[in-house]
């Protein structure tokens, strides 16, 4: 036994370090096509409207796609569905190469992240049950990927795209997909207690007896459930139809409309409203700030760049400022990482700090135009902004049931993919009319402060709630 556990310890690792490889990709492409955006904008005559609608894209579809992921997953499992995800993702991606319009491009960057949903959720699920408890601490230190990726991926896009132009730099951005394929086959669910238990069992004598027990409690129930079913079955005569006719009823109408059945299932893991009723906090507390959250982030990480460029920096001392906002993350979730490994439940006290913290730094953007003031400032804007995700998605871990957890989380990168298309979009269309980025990002540091307001609400009165019931209960 203790063998079995000491694999089962050590293979966790191995899921969390892909983990960590997913959210390096993921976001550091995001970032990496932000950087390309000048060149997208010539290359293809977009204007900035398209612009912040295909940027967020992959990442975007990866989160919408979620659900539909989860659904497949619980059918074809984790392992198979996310490898071959991952090389379908790469072929897709290869597509941007040949793309001789805006439209081709954004169905390269849809059908990337469509196939790369499967690794998300499944890499997601698959870390909450080899982690439990830890799990926030986990998802913080797999998330410092993304910051990595955030550095290392802008500065690539910059090399590839002196070297060989916009189509070569996507094309070298298009093999790291491929490395999801090797990623996918490492996320194996942890075995339970009984399977380790039957595989360490040796045969002989003691299986005969085992058996030979077994056996006879299994007939001991058996006889049991007999009795207990007649009994129900004769309280039933009067009332009319028995449990078991029911049964068998709803197991003929699912033969009769297979395909129906089907789709019902589909939307019900797609739309769950089940646990909407079932997980109120949940609704009405997480959903709202993961919308404002990722609707801010969606902004500042499609347009920071440009905003520089639109003041005055060179191409070369813009892409600086993502890099810088990626090396915020960093610190931010080291010290996330330090906090939640000793006090998991401080997690929500982190959010509201660093949601303040990230507000203050998108409204500080206008004060000056020099590049250290705009370095700094995506410093604590990456600071508050990624420290801010890593809290939330700890806090979910430890509010939501266990069970509801994988559809809770599945949800909610569907909601954060919606709001990633839906605000750069938004974003682009008022710089195109208004044609200031300053003006976008201080209204979006006031819907932080907003979210920051709300939240922090909602903490004291769930604190007080809290304290008032272990008070009376003593």
């Amino acid at each position: 036994m203790a063998e079995s556990s000491d694999t089962t310890e050590k293979w966790r690792y191995v899921v969390a370090l892909g983990k960590f490889v997913v959210h390096m990709i993921y976001s550091g492409m995001t970032k990496a096509i932000s950087v390309l955006v000048p060149a997208m904008v010539f290359q293809f005559q977009m204007d900035y409207t398209l612009v912040g609608f295909l940027v967020p894209m992959q990442l975007g579809v990866v989160y919408i796609a979620c659900p539909l992921s989860n659904y497949l997953a619980t059918k074809f499992g984790h392992r198979c569905l996310s490898s071959i995800g991952g090389f379908l993702s790469g072929v897709s991606m290869m597509g941007a190469f040949f793309s001789q319009s805006a439209l081709s491009l954004g169905c390269s960057f849809f059908f990337t992240g469509l196939f790369s949903s499967p690794l998300y959720q499944s890499s997601t699920v698959i870390l909450r049950e080899h982690f439990g408890e830890k799990y926030g601490m986990a998802i913080t230190f797999t998330q410092m990927g993304g910051q990595i990726g955030g550095i290392i991926f802008p500065y690539t896009a910059v090399l590839c795209l002196e070297a060989y132009g916009m189509r070569g730099a996507l094309l070298c951005l298009s093999g790291i997909f491929f490395y999801q394929t090797a990623i996918g086959a490492t996320f194996r669910s942890p075995r339970s207690t009984a399977v380790k238990k039957k595989k360490r069992h040796n045969p002989g004598e003691d299986d005969i007896e085992g058996s030979t027990l077994l056996q006879g409690q299994e007939d001991e129930t058996y006889h049991q459930k007999n009795k207990l079913r007649t009994d129900v079955e004769s309280l039933n005569t009067d009332e009319g139809t028995s449990d078991e006719s029911r049964i068998r009823k709803d197991a003929e109408s699912q033969k009769s409309n297979p395909i129906g059945n089907l789709i019902a299932e589909v939307l019900t893991s797609i739309f769950p409203l089940g646990l909407f009723r079932k997980e109120l906090v949940f609704t009405f507390i997480f959903i709202p700030c993961q919308i404002i959250l990722e609707g801010c982030f969606a902004i500042w990480i499609t347009f920071s760049a440009s905003y520089g460029m639109s003041v005055g920096l060179h191409e070369n001392e813009a892409v600086y400022l993502p890099m810088i906002g990626s090396l915020g993350g960093i610190i931010s979730r080291l010290v996330l990482l330090r906090i939640l490994y000793k006090h998991p439940h401080l997690a929500p006290h982190a959010f509201s700090v660093n949601t303040v913290v990230s507000s203050m730094a998108l409204m500080a953007h206008p004060i000056s135009s020099s590049l250290v003031h705009f370095l700094i400032c995506s410093f604590f804007v990456g600071f508050g902004i990624y420290g801010s995700t890593s809290s939330l998605d700890a806090y979910l871990a430890i509010k939501v049931k266990k069970e509801n957890f994988s559809l809770a989380m599945a949800t909610t990168f569907m909601t954060s993919g919606v709001i990633l298309l839906i605000s750069a979009t938004l974003a682009g269309n008022v710089f195109e009319r208004i044609r200031s980025f300053k003006t976008i990002f201080i209204a979006a540091g006031v819907v932080l402060l907003i979210n920051f307001g709300v939240f922090s609400v909602f903490l004291f009165v769930d604190t007080f709630l809290k304290r008032r019931s272990s008070t009376e209960n003593k």
